[in-house]
């Protein structure tokens, strides 16, 4: 479809909801479909400007849009996308998952959560089993690192001898409490997309750098806990933290970020 018929199809739109027509209202209306004039301006909001009209509000897309639109790619292509692979096949820009996450690299662990979350695995299993391989590849140690441990410690005569454990993991046992969680948090930070830079004593726990992107990393302030709830048990600010680090999250109205590490070590040991 042409740039000039699919000008011609919003503005038709436009006229039978009164209005600078949404996204979904073009695609049920007209012919129009996100490949038409993603192809031919690139998003949405290049094709309503080319109208001489502007996008209704600025508000944020609800992540069930975006999980199902994202997802969609990742069953058509059969693996996770790159942000070409994104810009490519979505009708989308990659702004709003970038924002909503934290960075690009956050987003297959996170869509994976959602799944899970809510309990959509019977109809997204493939997508999910994608995720978790991608998840898996990526924390592999680089080439030419020792993997495991070099054996080169002291047999002391006064302690029990056991086999070999049967998890590639320095921690075996999920955490008990905030102590273990700074414990697993900093063996997961780098596959995560972080590199800390300083284990604070009081609130909050951590100064890391966070990875946007190949060539920018940002600071970022992160509380580790046992229960994302304990945040508010311990009386904290959310004003003095940029996220949560946690093993179970329990507090679904947090207004911060959480990782739940629970949902991504059980893939990943």
């Amino acid at each position: 479809m042409s740039k000039e018929q699919i000008i011609a199809a919003i503005n038709k739109c436009a006229q039978e909801v009164g209005r600078c027509p949404t996204l979904a209202e073009l695609l049920e209306l007209s012919a129009v479909t996100r490949r038409d004039f993603t192809h031919a301006f690139g998003n949405y909001t290049a094709a309503v400007r080319a109208c001489g009209m502007e996008p209704r509000g600025r508000r944020l897309t609800a992540l069930a849009i975006l999980f199902q639109d994202w997802a969609g790619i990742v069953r058509k292509l059969k693996k996770v996308p790159t942000i070409d692979d994104y810009q490519r096949e979505s009708a989308y820009s990659t702004k709003p998952l970038i924002n909503r996450f934290r960075g690009w690299r956050n987003v297959a662990p996170m869509m994976l959560a959602y799944i899970e979350r809510e309990r959509l695995e019977d109809q997204w299993q493939d997508v999910a089993d994608c995720i978790r391989a991608e998840l898996r590849e990526n924390t592999l140690l680089e080439p030419g690192l020792t993997i495991g441990p070099r054996g080169t410690g002291k047999l002391l005569k006064d302690r029990p001898t056991f086999g070999p454990p049967l998890v590639q993991s320095g921690m075996i046992c999920g955490p008990e409490n905030e102590n273990g969680m700074l414990v697993l948090f900093g063996m997961w930070a780098w596959r995560l997309g972080f590199a800390i830079k300083k284990v604070r004593p009081g609130f909050p726990d951590i100064i890391a750098l966070r990875k946007i992107d190949d060539q920018t990393w940002q600071e970022v302030r992160v509380e580790v806990e046992q229960e994302s709830r304990n945040f508010v048990r311990h009386g904290h600010s959310v004003n003095g933290a940029d996220l949560i680090v946690c093993w179970i999250h329990n507090w679904p109205e947090c207004p911060l970020e959480v990782i739940e590490l629970s949902k991504m070590v059980g893939e990943g040991r």
